[in-house]
């Protein structure tokens, strides 16, 4: 099934290329011969309107033939006028670049046809805030963006739209809290973000998040109102009163204003399961507990007030580097400060640490209702979960102490339906190819300067295990896929190498500036020259495709002897 799905990929893109350069030519009048798809022996075909069409043998590229285009055609008769030669440079060149032109476009349609299916889309709701960001004091999480300067947001992609295209502009917002509505104002800053092929992309920002942190609670205290609960750390509260809680902000809301009434809670504990599957995987079940919480009244936040704050400071996850090692941290401790600076969010702690891989920091943590700081060289590290740890390293000999990870679960609010799906869709379309554009053309240049290893080229073998794959994710990355491809095919048809489109426009521009054409025998020297630099690509192509398929054709052939 695969070969099938790789035909029609490598089919369509070579009839959508073909048909630009038919297209044009019919248009501009010029007799096309042949329009044939593949190459080799005819397999099937019909003659119409003076034209042959044909389908070959081999799939692997296709050709128009138009009257004149050859040096040797003999244009008579009825056919005066209407050889491609006889036509002015300008509808040369047209005829010339609309088949890479087409297989540039055609991305548009697929991705149009991918995005279509967002029906649906997170709302502009602020889930989380990160500390010392522009929107850091003036968005909360909970609040619901309405308008941003004039427009009206629905979606938390229009919101960051926006928000990207605004930076060092103070812009205006219109947001709900908590049932009724108000106007503030913030100024995202330049953040560069770094991209593929040293790329760097230049966006605003203020620092939010659509996540909402689950009610994953941690206890400040064991003489807190929480800890006379039996309330832990890391347990997730459920219900608080009649109300149901997924989020923190849920929990939030329900304690808000509580002066020292008692509050049933609900919530489940995790419990560690020991050698989980042989040890292979760590594992929590969740049992679910009652209790009641009376946070001690005053001014202030309820659930502080009740010793109650996300869980996501607490370590939840300490890994020694052997067993003989008695680290100070361990789980359950809360971290505090970094450097004498308070720590608010494990991802701001991770990328400050970042930004520094190897250094010294002193590192505060609390244990109870005890404070203790160490010094140690910290860095970070990818968890097989996929989320960030934190990686101590002692000071004098660097060797590894610990790898202390978080929790913290999060959700995301229901979908709401999509304001204008159309207008998205072609919005998308047109952004996600102008993009695949760009880091297919990077990439060209890149392998150009050498910057980029010739192993990256790829080749038949290569797109066939990709749609291979593509096919069996579904058919929205299968069209990704082509349209990805079709980008691929249509810039590398531009480059000025003789057999190619951008060889044939290269000799036009010539003869534009020279006023004349290019001379019949460097024509032909060119054409050989670009047929062996062609051949060439493709060896390297080929051998770069059976590299990176030995592996997995010696495992195929080990079990099939077995």
């Amino acid at each position: 099934m695969a070969v099938v799905y790789f035909i029609v990929l490598v089919g369509v893109l070579i009839f959508v290329h073909e048909l630009g350069h038919f297209a044009w030519a019919k248009f501009f009048g010029v007799r096309v011969l042949k329009f044939s798809l593949g190459f080799g022996p005819r397999i099937a075909g019909f003659t119409r309107g003076g034209t042959e069409y044909v389908i070959a043998a081999f799939p692997l590229g296709g050709y128009v033939r138009m009257l004149g285009e050859s040096p040797s055609d003999e244009v008579k008769g009825k056919d005066e006028g209407h050889a491609f030669s006889q036509q002015p440079l300008w509808k040369r060149m047209i005829i010339v670049t609309a088949g890479p032109a087409m297989n540039l476009v055609f991305p548009i349609a697929l991705f149009f046809v991918v995005r279509l299916g967002d029906g649906q889309a997170l709302p502009a709701t602020i889930g989380t805030v990160f500390p010392d960001q522009p929107a850091d004091g003036v968005l909360v999480p909970g609040d619901r963006v309405l308008r941003v300067n004039d427009e009206d947001v629905t979606t938390f992609h229009e919101l960051a739209t926006i928000i990207n295209e605004h930076p060092n502009e103070e812009i205006e917002l219109l947001i709900e809290r908590e049932g009724e509505q108000q106007t503030v104002s913030l100024t995202p800053y330049l953040a560069r973000n770094p991209r593929l092929l040293d790329l760097v992309e230049e966006i605003g920002r203020i620092g939010i998040k659509p996540h909402h942190p689950l009610a994953v609670i941690g206890v400040t205290s064991p003489s807190s109102p929480a800890a006379a609960s039996r309330l832990r750390t890391f347990d997730r509260v459920i219900a608080a009163g009649a109300r149901p809680v997924t989020r923190w902000v849920d929990l939030e809301q329900a304690l808000r204003g509580n002066q020292g009434r008692n509050v049933p809670i609900g919530y489940m504990r995790p419990t560690r399961v020991p050698d989980a599957l042989g040890g292979l995987v760590e594992l929590d079940v969740y049992e679910p507990h009652l209790t009641e919480l009376v946070p001690e009244p005053g001014p202030g936040d309820a659930l502080l007030r009740a010793g109650l704050e996300p869980a996501d400071l607490y370590l939840r996850h300490v890994r020694v580097a052997s067993p003989d090692t008695q680290p100070d941290i361990l789980p359950g401790d809360r971290l505090v400060s970094l450097d004498d600076r308070p720590i608010r969010l494990w991802e701001t702690m991770l990328a400050e640490v970042e930004r520094r891989p190897g250094a010294t920091h002193e590192l505060t943590w609390r244990r109870g209702d005890q404070l203790v700081t160490r010094s140690y060289r910290l860095r970070t590290a990818q968890a097989e979960a996929g989320d960030t740890r934190l990686v101590l390293l002692s000071r004098e000999k660097e060797h590894h102490v610990a790898t202390v990870g978080h929790t913290r679960p999060s959700v995301l609010d229901p979908l709401v339906p999509m304001p204008s799906p159309i207008l998205y869709a072609a919005g998308q379309a047109f952004e996600q190819t102008a993009e695949l554009t760009e880091l297919t053309v990077y990439s060209i240049v890149r392998l150009l300067q050498g910057r980029l290893s010739l192993d990256n080229i790829g080749g038949p073998l290569r797109v066939f295990e990709a749609t291979a794959e593509a096919s069996r994710e579904g058919p929205l990355n299968y069209l990704a896929l082509m349209a990805f491809i079709s980008i691929n095919l249509g810039l590398i048809n531009l480059l000025p190498i003789p057999m190619l489109d951008g060889g044939h426009l290269a000799f036009i521009v010539f003869e534009g500036v020279a006023r004349r054409p290019v001379n019949l025998r460097i024509r032909q020297y060119a054409s050989l020259i670009g047929l062996v630099l062609l051949v060439l690509l493709m060896v390297l192509a080929f051998k770069n495709d059976f590299e990176h398929l030995w592996p997995r054709i010696v495992d195929w052939w080990q079990r099939v002897t077995e």
